[in-house]
């Protein structure tokens, strides 16, 4: 009886120490909550392979006061604000909804803009847009 009380208790412990709440894919979306200002920014031709190693430029935020960005909520909300020339606010809100790496923006419920996210850290996210005129990349910061 001792023996068998034995091969469960370390049965239960090893279940318990494989099982987990979190994921690769549910820490990712828990990291990407947050505000992100763009940092780096690139445009490439249809076709271009991109990796970690693709040149990208600084960003140049039209107000010189204030950056633009974007937050992701936890329960899928999304704000992206602008800044224009004059330091006006723009932008609109609208929901997310991320799969593995793949990130989709709806406003009203249709479907905005899709991103694939290349590298995603507590405190960087990297994405790629891609249409059929160009490729953009562009990496953000967690404000």
């Amino acid at each position: 009886m001792k023996r068998l009380f034995y091969l469960f208790s370390i049965t239960f412990l090893i279940l318990q120490s494989c099982s987990s709440d979190s994921s690769d894919g549910n820490a990712s979306s828990t990291q990407l909550v947050g505000k992100w200002e763009g940092f780096q920014v690139a445009s490439f031709p249809p076709g271009t392979i991109i990796d970690a190693s693709s040149p990208l430029m600084n960003v140049q935020f039209e107000c010189s006061t204030k950056k633009s960005y974007y937050q992701f909520g936890s329960q899928g909300s999304f704000k992206a604000v602008d800044y224009y020339v004059n330091c006006a606010e723009g932008g609109g809100i609208g929901t997310y909804t991320k799969t593995d790496d793949v990130i989709n923006i709806y406003q009203n419920n249709i479907l905005q803009v899709t991103w694939e996210i290349i590298s995603l850290t507590n405190t960087t996210l990297k994405l790629k847009e891609t249409t059929s005129d160009y490729i953009m990349v562009t990496s953000y910061k967690k404000i």
